[in-house]
């Protein structure tokens, strides 16, 4: 069968190779799906890259001297070191199963899937953890069905869970025109906080404002701090999310207001952020980051029963609608990729893996 790998960390997207691989089994606890697409996100190309690993390595539990890099701080779970199949999630049609009740119920359903290097699901067939897969409405498009968790679980996690935006309040989001961007403006007019969307150009303006989004800020021609105090009467933000990083991230750090706090989820711009101590003493203001995979391994079981069912009731209302941009054949995963990467894109790229 076909997957999507890489052999070595590399800053090229032509470096991946589609192999042809055995098919795997699933074991207990698991799922195998017949693969029919997967979205391209920025944290796959994170995975090619070894940003993850990097990271990783810097963290203080990795500190230990004997070489070994991992995941959680009970250093249980070790980062994964290429060769290994990329892809987050996509969605499939399970047929074949391993034992456990949860497997067994999944037998020949179309289901959202999450997984990870080293076993991605950018492939023909996948094994993932029955847990990490969840049966889609039949009137839910391939397309979006794809996009279950990563964006859709990130977005409302944030708001709803860490940052717990209340009504009325300003949220900031930096690289607002990506597809989580988006959703967190929807976001904003179902719960009713005001969001202020920075981006770089005009790309996405009009997209943004018609979604409902109470300021846009571009980069380009306009001074993001001069614009956030206009928006506020100068009182700034409660809250913040940035996945730039560099110089950015630090002016965002002079918009918060009293109280304010700043999520960080990502480094899109690759570079520290240089942030003066008292921008975040006067206004008592805080900084903290989120990874997905990190805040999941600390929930229960029930509540992340009830985050997906949260997740899957704004799902159905519209929230996590993405636009669809260009759709590559998983021999063109590479393609993808360098497409995925471009500057001033609109719409996610796609993988089409199979068909239901």
């Amino acid at each position: 069968m076909k997957s999507v790998r890489v052999h070595a960390f590399t800053e090229r997207p032509e470096d991946i190779r589609v192999d042809e691989v055995a098919m795997p089994e699933p074991g207990p606890g698991q799922v195998r799906v017949r693969m029919l697409m997967c979205p391209v996100h920025p944290s796959d190309f994170h995975f090619v890259r070894g940003i993850y690993y990097r990271a990783l390595e810097r963290i203080i539990w990795n500190q230990a001297g004997d070489g070994r890099i991992f995941l959680d701080a009970n250093r249980s779970n070790d980062c994964p070191v290429p060769p290994y199949a990329l892809g987050a999630e996509g969605v499939g049609i399970v047929d074949a199963c391993g034992s456990g009740f949860l497997a067994k119920r999944l037998k020949g359903k179309r289901v959202a899937v999450a997984g990870a290097p080293p076993n991605g699901v950018w492939q023909e067939y996948a094994v993932v953890e029955a847990r990490r897969a969840v049966p889609v409405a039949d009137e839910l498009p391939d397309e979006q069905a794809a996009m279950y968790f990563v964006n859709p679980i990130s977005a409302y996690v944030m708001i709803r869970e860490v940052l717990k935006v209340p009504r009325d309040s300003w949220l900031l989001i930096t690289a607002a025109g990506s597809a989580l961007g988006k959703s967190v403006v929807r976001m904003g007019k179902l719960f009713g906080f005001r969001t202020i969307c920075v981006v770089r150009s005009d790309a996405n303006s009009a997209e943004l404002k018609r979604l409902g989004a109470d300021a846009v800020i571009e980069t380009d021609k306009q001074d993001m701090i001069t614009e956030v105090a206009r928006a506020t009467a100068n009182k700034g933000v409660g809250a913040a999310m940035d996945c730039v990083g560099g110089k950015l991230t630090a002016d965002v750090v002079r918009c918060l207001g009293l109280n304010g706090r700043l999520l960080l989820y990502g480094t899109m711009a690759d570079s520290p952020v240089d942030v003066a101590v008292r921008d975040l003493m006067m206004p008592l203001a805080g900084i903290e980051g989120f990874y997905l995979g990190n805040w999941m391994a600390q929930q229960s079981p029930l509540k992340l029963l009830g985050t997906l069912r949260a997740v899957k009731r704004l799902s159905a209302k519209g929230v996590f609608q993405t636009e669809i941009g260009e759709v590559f054949p998983i021999d063109q995963a590479p393609e993808a990729v360098a497409a995925s990467l471009q500057s001033g894109r609109t719409g996610k790229v796609m993988i089409r893996i199979g068909e239901s």
